[in-house]
Formats: C-alpha cells, sequence, structure tokens
C-alpha cells in the first residue's frame, strides 16, 4: 500500500530589470577648441649693406734722433775765496797758575723714570721726577749747570740706541726750558748702550725687568 503526502513548492521573489525601451546611439554636435598663435613670417629676406665708419686718428709725439750724441769739453774756471789765515808767530804762556776745585761725578743721580720700550715719551709721572730732582736744583743754585744723559738698553742696534738716547736727552732738556730753565745751564747727551748698569749686552738673555734697568736718565751736577 502506498501513501502519498503533498509537499507544496518552494518560492522566492528575484528582482529582474525589464528592458522598456531598447538602446540605442544619439549623435552630437561638439564645437572645436581654438587658440590664437602669433607667428614671424618673413615679408623681405635679409640682406647686407655695407657702410662707411670714418676712421680715429690721434696725435701723438716721438722723439726721433737727428743727430748723435757726442762729448764736448767744457773748462770751468776755479772760483776763489780771500779768506784770513791766523799763523802763530810767539807762542803765549802763562806766568802764574793756580789748582781750581772742580769735581766731575764719574756716574750721574739715577731719576727713576721707566722709558717703554723704544720710546722717548715723557709721561706726567716723569715730569713730575723731573720737577723733583732736577728743577728744583737749578732753582736753589743759579750758578748750577745740569748734564742730562740718558741710556738705553742693549736691544736694538747701536745705532738706533744712540739716537732714542739722545731723543731721551731731548725731551727732559726741552721740558726744563718750557719750565723757564736756560738752555744754557743745561747739556743733554745720550749715551745709548755703552754704559750699562748690569750685563745685559748684545747676545746675552735678560729679562725685561733687567734691561728696564738700563733705559735711564741721569742728570750730573757742575
Amino acid at each position: 500500500m502506498f501513501h502519498y503526502r503533498e509537499i507544496p513548492a518552494i518560492e522566492r521573489d528575484i528582482p529582474v530589470e525589464k528592458m522598456v525601451a531598447a538602446a540605442n546611439t544619439t549623435a552630437r554636435r561638439i564645437d572645436g577648441r581654438y587658440k590664437l598663435i602669433t607667428r614671424q613670417v618673413e615679408s623681405r629676406p635679409a640682406q647686407t649693406r655695407e657702410q662707411a665708419i670714418p676712421a680715429k686718428t690721434q696725435t701723438i709725439q716721438r722723439r726721433v734722433l737727428v743727430k748723435d750724441e757726442t762729448t764736448r769739453k767744457i773748462s770751468i774756471p776755479a772760483v776763489y775765496k780771500d779768506v784770513t789765515k791766523k799763523v802763530l808767530v810767539k807762542k803765549g804762556g802763562m806766568n802764574a797758575w793756580r789748582e781750581v776745585p772742580c769735581t766731575i761725578p764719574e756716574r750721574g743721580k739715577v731719576l727713576p723714570i721707566h722709558y717703554a720700550l723704544g720710546s722717548a715719551a715723557l709721561n706726567a709721572s716723569a715730569k713730575r721726577i723731573i720737577d723733583r730732582y732736577v728743577l728744583k736744583v737749578l732753582e736753589n743754585d743759579l750758578n748750577a749747570i745740569v748734564e742730562i744723559g740718558s741710556h738705553t738698553d742693549a736691544q736694538g742696534s747701536d745705532q738706533f740706541n744712540l739716537t732714542l738716547s739722545e731723543n731721551r736727552a731731548k725731551n727732559v732738556v726741552e721740558y726744563l726750558i718750557s719750565k723757564g730753565v736756560d738752555s744754557s745751564r743745561l747739556i743733554g747727551v745720550g749715551y745709548g748702550e755703552t754704559k750699562l748698569l748690569n750685563s745685559c749686552t748684545n747676545g746675552v738673555s735678560c729679562s725685561d725687568q733687567q734691561h728696564l734697568t738700563n733705559r735711564r736718565t741721569e742728570f750730573k751736577v757742575f
């Protein structure tokens, strides 16, 4: 015996696009795009022209030998001058003599003036020292004559140091004259490096303090 059972169908909705109008092709006009371009067009071919350029001139001077050089002897007369000359015809002498006391110190009194290396300048401190030691002597004794002797160290050439010492002595003398001292009472002498106070001579290594000892000015009173 067979028994039949009905099995219902299973259905599902599926979206379906349905063509309502067939596809077709439509032609549409699209205008072209233009751009303005400037172009040079030869209107006349190139050509060459000749143009006259005037020359520029300049006047110059030039020495031209017109006669060979030569040597000519010219006699130049001697020039004479009349001079008067004294001739010794009899020796002079003296009938009497006497000793005159005169003391010339071997060493002068050292002024504590410290000159800068290679300099002859007098600063304010140096001028005060000159006033105290030299000017005072000349003011107290109007018959006194003072020798201003300046010295250098051994650094530098002998000639340079001699000139430098003379300038140092000259500056002291000129300062005293500006203070009213008569120039006839002042003797300025530059000794250079000839009278060193120590062994710091040429070729000897010394400190600046040792060299400073020789950069000095001395004065002797007569």
